[in-house]
């Protein structure tokens, strides 16, 4: 009875032993494959990896040699520009050598433009004041001789031309003053009297036709003794200082018309009275 117990007891064992193994080995196949793969995906994340280590290496190389040549740029750059810097210096120290030359050029040439301005304006102030002093004499004598025909007053230079006529001034033969000239000498000796400081030349002119008189030798004598006689009267007959004036004359030789006609040639004989007073003088450069 034991025996048959035990022979199917061992019957069972080997029964469920059969049963057992083949899900066992299924189990390992099973791990092994999934290891299999397992190993398959890590040798090819592995290989990616290295794949991947690779070309960041490389990448590195070629950055390292990038910066390389960017340090071998920058040390070029720094050189040229230490170099421009120390030329820009040079540069800059002659600039500055040159602007303090051309700044001290032109405060000489200012200083100077201004002496010059100075002496512009001095020149200008006293030009108004001989305008203004020969205006005045020449109003004064306009003034005088307003209404009288053929008298004219004009300006100069720096004169008062006063021009008379000679069938007012002269008698008829033509060298002794007329009693209508000494009156309008007498207004003129008004002025010359109570301005001792003016100076007047007696200007005689005549035409080209001398008066029958054998005394004249030409017509510069005769216009000279017009002129004589003209100063002599207004010294004695008026009191005129005789250091005043001087007889100038001129004969036949500035015609203001032609002398073809009895017209042209009265126009001719005239006597000009050269007044001048004492102007400022006009300031010179230094």
């Amino acid at each position: 009875m034991r025996n048959i117990r035990f022979l199917i007891l061992l019957s069972l064992f080997l029964i469920l032993d059969a049963c057992v193994k083949p899900k066992i080995y299924h189990a390992e196949v099973a791990t092994r494959q999934s290891a299999e793969a397992r190993e398959k995906v890590l040798v090819k994340e592995l290989l990616d990896r290295k794949r991947e280590s690779a070309d960041l290496i490389k990448q590195v190389g070629e950055l390292n040699r990038t910066i390389g040549n960017q340090e071998a740029e920058i040390k070029d750059l720094n050189a040229e520009l230490s170099a421009r810097t120390q030329k820009l210096g040079e540069s800059s120290s002659k600039l500055a050598s040159e602007k303090a030359a051309l700044e001290k050029e032109l405060a000489s040439v200012q200083a100077e433009l201004d002496q010059r301005n100075a002496l512009l304006h001095r020149i200008r102030t006293v030009r108004q004041e001989q305008k203004k002093i020969l205006g005045d004499l020449r109003e004064e004598l306009s003034k005088i001789y307003a209404g009288q025909a053929d008298v004219t007053v004009t300006e100069e230079a720096e004169t008062v031309l006063l021009t008379l006529p000679d069938k007012l001034l002269f008698d008829a033969k033509g060298q002794e003053i007329s009693a209508s000239g000494k009156t309008l000498l007498q207004s003129l000796s008004g002025v010359l009297t109570a301005r001792p400081e003016l100076d007047v030349e007696v200007i005689c002119h005549t035409d080209n036709v001398l008066p029958k008189d054998k005394t004249l030798l030409d017509t510069w004598d005769w216009s000279l003794r017009r002129a004589t006689n003209l100063t002599r009267l207004l010294i004695s007959d008026f009191n005129v200082n005789a250091n005043q004036l001087t007889p100038v004359g001129r004969g036949e030789f500035y015609p203001v018309t032609s002398n073809a006609t009895t017209e042209g040639r009265q126009k001719n004989r005239r006597t000009v009275l050269a007044v001048r007073p004492v102007l400022p003088p006009v300031p010179v450069a230094e």
